[in-house]
């Protein structure tokens, strides 16, 4: 593989690229945010979602500059702004460039000092933090961009260019749906009483240490590093996959802290709901409740439990059901898209600013796979502030599967029956200090 290394890539580059073309060409028909709206609407705004990125050498300005550049040459509406209009957002084309910038603060996405653009790239001695707006994109949407950037940022940096089949460089060719809705084009379809999801109890277990919490909690964030290979053997051994795995045990945590239950305790674990639109970048999960409702206090319970969250998984991705899901979504999109005032659909979706989902929330963002360069990234963690409760953020990288433990609350007795758990199953870890930690809310105009 050869890849230019001169850093003469400039911001409006990539708007000459056939890439960018493409993306001007598109953004007329594609510049109204559907799906993502339920970021938008919030009276003080939605916080960032961070990436922070460990690498093992401090970081070169320019190289990371070019990096930047040359990935979005590769994903030109990720440059997008959001242009408000009767009560609507589009995205619209940003001609004032991302600003790399060496700085441990993170920036408001959409304000002026971002030059509006709604992702983020910053760096502080060793570490990269790429901020981007839920409203615009999901994990599934940003993590290519994010794997083309390191390749990128790695390759200048050590002069390696290993070939990695899946990773996108800046000439290889876009295609138009990327940037299509995944709410649009959808055909209605009755669900079958045999592929109908199972009404499951969504009352889950409240932890005690969420009650009576106020509106001005703050966020705690503790961070644990799994090593893959003694966790992937614990997970196969009991049919369960990384985030099933760590659901379980956080369960088995909860239990073990409060053996006194009575309502099932459940993980509502993030999901993928595209459907029409695969390709798409923009924001499309929903979650599926996954309920314990037994103790579990030996490897078979733990199979069994692993088990049935995989069987309610799969069928949670039936084509009937992912269609039922959707059509809810883009049923409350559509009420949303009727109200004539930004007041007033902040008031619609108010429920967003504070609702706790018991017992907890959990999201794996996947394996960044880097082949020889990932020897220069020591840990990568993903999170945002301001959520109600507990929830588990996943990413894995580099042999280590990161597991940040996001809370409205200081204690750690979650975390320490959590890791006394990995300890007796001879899962090896590391964890790192509490972090106390707030993420810049949007200021976009409204």
């Amino acid at each position: 593989m050869t890849t230019s290394t001169t850093l003469n890539t400039t911001y409006q580059d990539i708007f000459k690229t056939e890439n960018g073309k493409t993306y001007l060409s598109a953004l007329p028909k594609l510049e109204k945010i559907t799906s993502g709206q339920s970021f938008l609407y919030r009276q003080n705004g939605a916080p960032s979602m961070v990436i922070d990125i460990r690498l093992t050498n401090d970081i070169d300005a320019a190289y990371l500059r070019q990096s930047v550049y040359k990935s979005l040459q590769r994903y030109p509406y990720l440059t997008s702004q959001l242009v408000e209009k009767d009560a609507n957002y589009y995205l619209s084309k940003n001609d004032r460039p991302l600003i790399v910038a060496e700085t441990d603060q993170l920036r408001a996405l959409g304000s002026d000092e971002v030059n509006q653009h709604l992702i983020d790239v910053t760096f502080s001695e060793k570490t990269i933090f790429i901020a981007y707006h839920h409203a615009i994109a999901d994990g599934r949407g940003i993590m290519p961009f994010v794997e083309t950037l390191l390749y990128y940022y790695l390759g200048y940096k050590s002069n390696t260019w290993p070939e990695i089949e899946h990773i996108n460089l800046s000439d290889d060719t876009m295609s138009e749906d990327e940037m299509l809705e995944p709410l649009e084009n959808l055909e209605s379809q009755p669900i079958s009483e045999t592929n109908k999801m199972p009404d499951l109890n969504h009352r889950g277990y409240q932890l005690l240490e969420t009650k009576g919490q106020d509106a001005t909690k703050s966020s705690y964030r503790y961070e644990i590093v799994l090593d893959q290979e003694s966790f992937m053997t614990y997970a196969k051994k009991h049919n369960a996959t990384p985030a099933i795995a760590v659901a379980i045990i956080m369960a088995q945590a909860i239990q073990k802290a409060y053996p006194d239950f009575e309502l099932p305790i459940v993980a509502h674990m993030a999901s993928d709901l595209r459907l029409a639109n695969q390709n798409t970048f923009r924001n499309c999960v929903g979650s599926i409740a996954l309920p314990v409702n037994q103790p579990i206090v030996d490897d078979e319970d733990f199979t069994a439990v692993a088990t049935e969250f995989r069987n309610l998984i799969k069928q949670s991705k039936q084509i009937s059901n992912l269609r039922a899901n959707v059509n809810q979504m883009a049923n409350l999109f559509e009420k949303l898209d009727s109200l004539p005032t930004i007041e007033a659909k902040q008031q619609m979706l108010s429920f967003f600013e504070n609702i706790l989902l018991n017992t907890f929330i959990i999201s794996y963002s996947g394996q960044t796979k880097l082949g020889e360069l990932e020897q220069y990234i020591d840990e990568m963690h993903t999170y945002m502030s301001g959520t109600n409760g507990l929830s588990i953020e996943m990413l894995a990288i580099n042999g280590g599967i990161s597991v940040d433990i996001l809370q409205s609350f200081e204690s750690d007795v979650y975390v320490k029956d959590f890791t006394d758990i990995l300890a007796a199953n001879n899962i090896d870890f590391k964890i790192n200090d509490t972090v106390l930690f707030e993420v810049p809310n949007d200021k976009l105009s409204r």
